[in-house]
């Protein structure tokens, strides 16, 4: 695949992106002129863009969305939720095109027959708006001085009653130095009946006219059709508007000249980057051409004008006489552009003629500079092994005792740590990401799923500008989604039950971020009908998950933690949307792998609160090292509650079972020497201490676990590595590790061990 077809894509599903948000919006108000403007952009810009390649299905669907938001901006049809419905499938369909194409460079066999049924529902749309419309047909109203032509002109045309494909252009000022040649297009144009060009704006007196700039527009009428006549003019999508009209008799036409209004302005897009590197490039060619002095000094003037204006449109304008010094030649004009890149960076935002694009491209952050996710996995794996490294100097200057040199070696060794540390966080931020690239598909599957089910419910999104390893969002995507839909299904009820409980019709669903302790955290809350412990434990009971006597016995915290159970469902009914018992169970499950916790709180008629806490990232962790029976392991911070020694007298005994009360609260204490199968010590299997055991408070999703160690060591940020060879299947292992020191440690999964 070319490098413009691979832009192409990049560029398409971030529209796709931003229609859909547009629509959504659209939808919540529908009188929101600027979403109407900015849906229709995106529309536009990708039947633009798909007409450089051989996609005629993609094309003609995205066709077929513009002219039915063109009703909506000319006021001829109103948004309903069934019109909504009709352009979020439209939207879906491009989408699932995009991928397709991503993954083998051409659309699906049935593209066209999901076009063609796509496109049917679109025109009905617009059928129903141009009905409603009057006399409009077509696209004629948007195209107002076709109904002004004069009778010479109009019986040059055709027939009264013709269809005909309106064409009007108008070129980009400095067309003439990005190879356009506006009259070279309108001669690829079939079947051209009527063409006439015209100033665009008020022309200067002769003197300061400039021969190298184009202020012209043209219009034209074709006999062909609109999908005929748009691949002459597909190198210039965002300067010229194409649709389809009928020519009125004479007689109409006059009262419809009356009533003409300027045509819409053309939609403006911000040119992409690669383009405007081309059309700078391209000066720089102009200006090697061979002549005499008096034609380079021309060129040259030529040359400066168009280079200012490029600039100017990237949002970095450079003083003109500047830009004349540095087009003397070639060469001086490539030093300067590379100077000017340098010094001033990307642009932030797009022109100021532009603010929609502007703030949509400065909104993403994947829109800045792409990276292959291996190049920075492997940045990522060499701080790691640096930190390691690095590590292992502070035993060495501890062994040189003191004096000067090791003063000095103190001095190094602590510039060392800083240095490593700020490149381990600058490393870190780079692969950062806001989790607004997983909350942007929750406003679209909340307005499905809560349609489906009849139910009002609003999203609020707090928190989407906090940062997490790209690992990290791609482990949170499906665990959030599933827990959003599972809160409008389950949690927030019909509103005719809300409005018995004396709630309003509609329910609120929050899904809030922020960062803590190092990681980030993700809660998902609504004030729905909540958990009831009681019927948790009788669908405990039913499924044979629990006898009941350990039902009853269960407190309603440990009861309304049985939904993350394997198999346990208290839906009626298995539907595409729930009932099948698999849902939180691999939420909790996905969630741990990636080293973090789920914790859950409800309360009987107010709601239900779904807590997920996560590294900030994957690519080092953070342990805690402890001691046990000789040996040491890990134990990741993400789990650990706190650390503390509590006198053997404190720790009860039931039988085999240990516990200790913490904080009014009993939490069971397990030994990691008879978890991991080692004797116990000289103490009858109880820590040094001097009378006291050292513990490991662990949160873990199920409630808190105290862990008896025999000693607990430094906190150590270490590359975790997988089990490999014989120990690869070993249960109750995360990985290996190498302390700075060099000792090699066994990371703990406490989950499995417990």
């Amino acid at each position: 695949m070319s490098e413009l077809f691979d832009q192409f894509v990049v560029e398409a599903q971030e529209l796709l992106e931003t229609a859909g948000g547009a629509l959504l919006a659209l939808e919540r108000d529908p009188a929101d002129r600027a979403s109407v403007d900015e849906l229709f952009r995106a529309f536009h810009t990708l039947k633009g863009a798909s007409g450089l390649f051989d996609m005629a299905p993609f094309t003609r669907l995205v066709h077929a969305g513009e002219d039915t938001l063109s009703l909506l901006r000319d006021g001829r049809r109103s948004m309903t939720p069934e019109l909504a419905d009709r352009l979020f499938r439209a939207l879906d369909q491009c989408a699932r095109w995009v991928a397709a194409l991503e993954d083998t460079g051409a659309l699906p066999a049935d593209a066209a027959q999901a076009a063609d049924t796509l496109v049917r529902g679109l025109s009905g749309v617009s059928a129903e708006g141009a009905a409603g419309g009057g006399e409009a047909a077509g696209e004629t109203d948007a195209f107002p001085w076709v109904a002004a032509l004069a009778r010479e002109d109009r019986d040059g045309v055709g027939m009264a009653g013709a269809v005909l494909t309106a064409i009007d252009y108008r070129p980009d000022p400095e067309c003439f130095f990005t190879g356009d040649d506006p009259l070279a297009l309108f001669r690829r144009v079939p079947d051209l009946r009527w063409l006439r060009i015209e100033p665009a704006e008020p022309l200067p007196a002769l003197a300061q006219m400039d021969p190298y700039r184009c202020m012209l527009r043209f219009r034209a009428l074709s006999g062909a059709g609109v999908e005929a006549v748009t691949p002459a003019f597909r190198s210039v999508p965002d300067q010229v508007r194409i649709g389809s009209v009928t020519l009125m008799p004479a007689a109409a036409s006059a009262a419809a000249t009356a009533m003409a209004q300027p045509p819409a302005k053309p939609i403006a897009m911000a040119p992409p980057g690669s383009l405007a590197a081309a059309m700078l490039e391209e000066q720089a060619r102009i200006l090697d051409l061979p002549g005499s002095a008096a034609e380079r000094e021309a060129r040259g003037a030529a040359v400066a004008r168009a280079v200012a204006a490029i600039l100017t449109a990237l949002g970095r304008p450079a003083d003109r006489a500047v830009v004349a010094a540095a087009c003397a030649d070639a060469g001086t004009l490539r030093r300067f552009l590379a100077a000017d890149l340098l010094e001033k960076g990307p642009p932030e935002n797009g022109p100021p003629e532009k603010p929609a694009v502007a703030e949509a491209r400065s909104a993403s952050p994947r829109r800045a500079l792409r990276v292959e996710p291996e190049r920075m996995d492997a940045l990522m794996a060499l701080v790691g092994e640096l930190s390691v490294v690095k590590g292992q100097l502070g035993p060495l200057v501890r062994r040189v005792g003191d004096g000067e040199l090791a003063r000095d070696m103190k001095a190094f060794s602590a510039r060392l740590d800083s240095l490593v540390g700020d490149l381990r966080h600058a490393a870190l931020r780079l692969r950062l990401l806001p989790l607004a690239r997983v909350f942007d598909p929750l406003p679209r599957l909340v307005r499905d799923t809560a349609r489906r089910l009849d139910k009002t419910v609003e999203l609020v999104l707090d928190g989407a500008e906090t940062e997490a390893d790209k690992d990290i969002l791609d482990v949170l995507g499906e665990p959030l989604l599933h827990l959003v839909r599972n809160a409008i299904d389950h949690g927030i009820e019909a509103p005719e039950r809300r409005a018995a409980s004396g709630k309003p019709p509609g329910g609120t669903l929050r899904v809030h971020a922020f960062q803590d302790k190092g990681g980030v955290v993700v809660e998902v809350s609504d004030d729905g009908a909540g958990i009831d412990p009681a019927a948790m434990r009788k669908a405990a009971v039913a499924k044979g998950l629990l006898a009941p006597d350990a039902a009853a016995a269960l407190g309603d915290d440990e009861a309304v933690r049985l939904v993350f159970a394997p198999g346990f469902s208290t839906a009626g009914s298995v539907s595409d949307l729930s009932g099948r018992g698999v849902g939180m169970d691999a939420v909790r499950a996905a969630v741990e792998r990636a080293g973090g916790r789920v914790e859950i709180a409800s309360t009987p008629g107010s709601g239900t609160r779904v807590r997920l806490s996560l590294p900030l990232t994957l690519s080092i962790t953070r342990v805690v090292v402890v001691e046990a029976a000789g040996s040491f392991y890990g134990i990741p911070v993400v789990v650990v509650g706190g650390v503390q020694r509590i006198p053997r007298a404190e720790i009860r005994g039931v039988k085999r079972a240990e516990s200790i009360v913490l904080r009014d609260r009993v939490v069971p204490l397990v030994r990691l020497r008879r978890l991991l199968g080692q004797p116990p010590d000289d103490g009858g299997g109880h820590g040094r201490g001097g009378g006291a055991d050292c513990v490991v408070l662990a949160e873990l999703s199920d409630g808190p676990v105290a862990v008896a160690v025999d000693d607990v060591g430094e906190r150590a940020d270490v590359v975790l590595r997988p089990m490999t060879g014989v120990l690869r299947g070993l249960r109750g292992y995360a990985g290996t590790a190498v302390l700075g020191d060099g000792r090699l440690i066994l990371v703990l999964d406490l989950r499995e061990l417990l």
